[in-house]
């Protein structure tokens, strides 16, 4: 009987080091040795050598699968009194006749500017300002005798502008 719980504290062993090893191995513990940390030292900086020029503030609208239904207008809150730099990112609209849904840009000066679905990467003139930003969203079931009936749609948008104080 001695000899038989030797061979079983040997299999036990065994199989705790097996065990723990293949854990090491499943989880990445067993490579993750990390050295001794290196001291780091800063060297100072005299101020006239670096400028720092902040970057103008970029202001982000964004929508991602915003659900309609029928005909909804999105007026679109704009930081400061304008946007100059106006981009639109990506414009998309699904849903029945979604081609008539639009992005309504009003400037400064008066001008009505569209956007149609589709549209990526359009760029407006620095010098133009817009004081207000609609997202039209257009999903309705035309009929000539009938009344429009209105069927869902989803509108995803992303617009970036400079606020103008």
């Amino acid at each position: 009987m001695i000899t038989s719980w030797k061979s079983f504290l040997i299999g036990a062993v065994f199989m705790l080091v097996a065990v723990t090893a293949g854990y090491m191995v499943y989880t990445g513990t067993g490579n993750s040795f990390t050295g001794p940390e290196q001291e780091i030292t800063d060297t100072p900086v005299p101020a006239d050598r670096v400028t720092i020029t902040p970057l103008p503030s970029l202001r982000i609208i964004h929508g991602i699968e915003v659900p309609f239904e029928g005909k909804v207008e999105l007026r679109q809150a704009i930081a400061g009194r304008a946007a100059r730099d106006v981009s639109i990112v990506n414009f998309q609209a699904t849903g029945e006749n979604a081609d008539k849904s639009e992005i309504r840009i009003v400037w400064e000066n008066g001008e009505i500017g569209t956007i149609h679905p589709g549209a990526q990467n359009t760029r407006f003139s620095a010098d133009k300002r817009a004081v207000e930003i609609i997202v039209i969203g257009y999903s309705m079931h035309e009929r000539k005798i009938f009344k429009d009936s209105r069927r869902q749609g989803t509108l995803t948008w992303e617009i970036r502008y400079e606020p103008v104080e």
